[in-house]
């Protein structure tokens, strides 16, 4: 009898679902109803939720319905914004580990920190969370000061859930500038020290950087995740989206990103450093997400592009009628649903995609080089506003830059082993059943 196996191919319905790339959604001030909303309609291809703690209030019935569904529900001690003078505000000092003052290093010292991990720890069971992005802060580089604090007051806070016995997932959550992630020495030394810092996943906040990155500055993230990988936990993006978050997914850079709803693609600390106005205005308003430009306009200027010619109209409105029934007018009306479901969609299909070489593929067709020629054939429409077509001309010329900057690190040398990705609150259920 001939040792020769035979490999028989498994039916397609017996093959393993590849696991989905991570997605996270900061939730805003005013849009728990709108989340709320996108829930009941079964749009919830994703993670989970970030509920800030001072809007933990006005979002009590989000929480309950996304433990309903298995979601998680990720709570930020807003730690990194109380610690700046245009950050902090009396509802970030009336929280149970904030000072009527913008924290200092000198603030965490080990007593002090012991005393704040119990209370975020109490809080989170308190109020149904199911991961704690820690108590860290915005480093300047590895000789801040913070560093060796943030990575004693995660040691707290593991010690203290712990002690609870508590399932709670810790994340270590590091901001830091561009400059410093892409500078190897720099990189290295955080690295090097992140080593004694227990947590269950990574999340970096990179200033500067988000869905209006350059090609170069993506690259650099790629590279430089590489290297964070030795830490052997999942690394989610936060506050990244757009083409250069997909990117950073299909490289296999981080195993998932976070945003907002139209909004928080980029981390931009700047006006945390300066003092607060007395009076400043509202939040930035829901926009609409123009899908195949990746492009995110005021309702007024979306309503105006649509209106330009039936081409724009039939070219760039939204055709599927799971998401957008009615096509731009859904869009335009009901613009947080339209964007979730395209993220989602986008995350979906990239997640489908085999890692590695054929996932990059994908990436670089279906997004990359689809949305660099679709921004270039709009740039080029003479019945468009002076405004839009000067802001379509300079992304035009930045995506022409950033698509040759990925392929030529497609050509070069991609990712070979992917990050972790992290696992969905059903998946960690089911694993300690």
């Amino acid at each position: 009898m001939s040792g020769q196996v035979i490999q028989l191919t498994r039916p397609q319905q017996m093959r393993p679902e590849p696991q989905r790339l991570g997605m996270y959604i900061h939730v805003g001030f005013s849009q728990h109803k709108e989340v709320l909303a996108l829930l009941a309609e079964g749009i919830r291809d994703f993670y989970g939720i970030i509920v800030n703690a001072s809007l933990v209030g006005s979002h009590k019935e989000l929480i309950a319905e996304a433990h309903k569904l298995g979601l998680d529900v990720i709570l930020d001690a807003q730690t990194q914004k109380s610690a700046t003078i245009g950050g902090y505000t009396s509802s970030l000092g009336n929280l149970p580990w904030g000072l009527s003052r913008p924290h200092r290093v000198d603030d965490f010292g080990p007593v002090r920190s012991r005393v704040i991990a119990r209370q975020i720890a109490e809080f989170a069971h308190a109020h149904g969370y199911t991961q704690i992005l820690g108590p860290t802060h915005i480093l300047q580089g590895p000789n801040d000061p913070w560093l060796r604090r943030d990575i004693e007051s995660m040691g707290f806070q593991r010690s203290v859930l712990d002690e609870q016995k508590s399932t709670t997932s810790l994340i270590y959550p590091l901001a830091l500038p561009i400059l410093v992630l892409r500078d190897r020495l720099q990189r290295e030394a955080i690295i090097a020290a992140l080593a004694d810092a227990p947590c269950d996943a990574l999340w970096l906040k990179v200033e500067n950087f988000g869905s209006d990155a350059t090609g170069e500055k993506t690259t650099a993230y790629i590279e430089a995740c590489s290297d964070f990988q030795r830490l052997g936990v999942p690394i989610v993006a936060d506050q990244v989206g757009g083409v250069p978050g997909l990117g950073l997914l299909a490289f296999g850079a981080t195993g998932g990103i976070a945003h907002g709803i139209t909004m928080l693609e980029g981390f931009k600390p700047a006006p945390w450093r300066r003092e607060r106005k007395k009076k400043q205005k509202g939040g930035m308003p829901i926009r609409v997400y123009v899908e195949r430009l990746d492009l995110l306009l005021k309702p007024s200027e979306a309503a105006a592009f649509f209106r330009t010619s039936s081409r724009m109209h039939s070219q760039f409105g939204c055709h599927n009628t799971h998401c957008c029934p009615k096509g731009v007018s859904d869009m335009l009306q009901h613009p947080s649903r339209h964007f979730i479901y395209q993220r989602s969609r986008q995350i979906g299909e990239l997640s489908q995609a085999p890692e590695g070489i054929v996932r990059i593929q994908t990436y670089l067709d279906n997004e990359v080089r689809r949305v660099s020629d679709d921004v270039a054939t709009v740039a080029n429409f003479s019945s468009l506003n002076s405004g839009l077509k000067k802001s379509l001309a300079k992304r035009q010329e930045r995506l022409g830059r950033f698509r040759k900057a990925v392929g030529r690190l497609a050509e070069a040398s991609p990712i070979v082993t992917p990050s972790l990705i992290p696992l969905s609150r059903q998946a960690r259920e089911n694993r300690t059943r």
